[in-house]
């Protein structure tokens, strides 16, 4: 219904997707033609809220982004918190621990957060020092919102604002990150307007990222993991985010990962970046 009507027009690697309001929620990369083609068996895809958008990407001047630094942030030391006047547990995710380490491994002048470290004020502040920004922690199903590590002086259990990286805490910040990867659960979620969904994503770009790589819905502990490993060791050897978004997801389909809920919940908003480290990829 919405690739074969064009199919004939399609040229190149890349298709840019440029959804309205609902159809952000589709994943793009798992549409399928008559023959069981994923569209990603060929296409490199992106996303981008509006043409607008995507005029102000290429217009941005090169070198308005920082080129060094990463901050990783892994499973955050948070269980029991309060969340909109309820109480809420948040389960412990040794798969995003695991994920953490591993791209501080992979990748040059990492700055690793992890567990009672990953605090909102650490996280805050370091996030307008780096190029990369990476999370792997609880995000919350309406706006993606991202559960972490509160400070030792809050109340037990702690409300939102002791633990939640929230959108009004990101649009406080100006980001110089070329790429913020949200390896939480529902970070494409938001409140659906003209101008694309209205969430934790959106505020990343607001204040400044060039790209930003979320979650369609619920991850699956052990499959993120792997399919980050891919993500970051193409990334790191210098392709493009775009690029690597699609190496890995055919690594996943081909490597006993096939449903699509393992391999397909991520999509790339905003620009294809690359990054060169000068660095060979570390040892795992």
């Amino acid at each position: 219904m919405l690739i074969a009507p064009v199919s004939d027009l399609l040229e190149g690697s890349e298709i840019i997707v440029v959804p309205d309001r609902c159809l952000f929620q589709v994943p793009f990369a798992a549409l399928h033609d008559e023959c069981s083609r994923y569209l990603s068996d060929t296409f490199r895809i992106r996303i981008v809220p509006s043409l607008t958008t995507l005029k102000l990407i290429l217009d941005s001047p090169a070198g308005s982004h920082s080129e060094t630094g990463a901050l990783i942030v892994g499973e955050p030391n948070v269980t029991d918190v309060y969340f909109k006047g309820e109480l809420r547990y948040l389960c412990k995710l040794p798969g995003a621990k695991a994920e953490a380490q591993m791209i501080a491994r992979l990748v040059p002048e990492s700055h690793l957060l992890i567990g009672e470290q990953a605090t909102k004020q650490a996280v805050l502040q370091r996030l307008p020092l780096v190029s990369l920004v990476h999370f792997a922690a609880h995000g919350d199903a309406e706006r993606g919102e991202i559960a972490l590590t509160p400070p030792h002086s809050a109340m037990r259990p702690p409300h939102e604002a002791d633990y939640l990286l929230s959108m009004a805490d990101i649009s406080q910040v100006r980001l110089t990150a070329k790429l913020v990867v949200l390896s939480c659960c529902h970070t494409a979620r938001g409140q659906i307007k003209t101008e694309g969904v209205v969430g934790i994503a959106r505020a990343f770009l607001g204040s400044g990222a060039r790209s930003v790589v979320v979650a369609l819905w619920a991850l699956q502990d052990d499959a993120t993991e792997q399919f980050m490993r891919r993500f970051y060791e193409n990334l790191v050897q210098g392709e493009s985010a775009s690029e690597c978004l699609h190496q890995a997801m055919k690594w996943m389909r081909n490597n006993g990962f096939s449903e699509v809920r393992q391999w397909a919940p991520f999509m790339l908003i905003g620009d294809d970046v690359s990054f060169h480290f000068g660095e060979e990829l570390k040892v795992k």
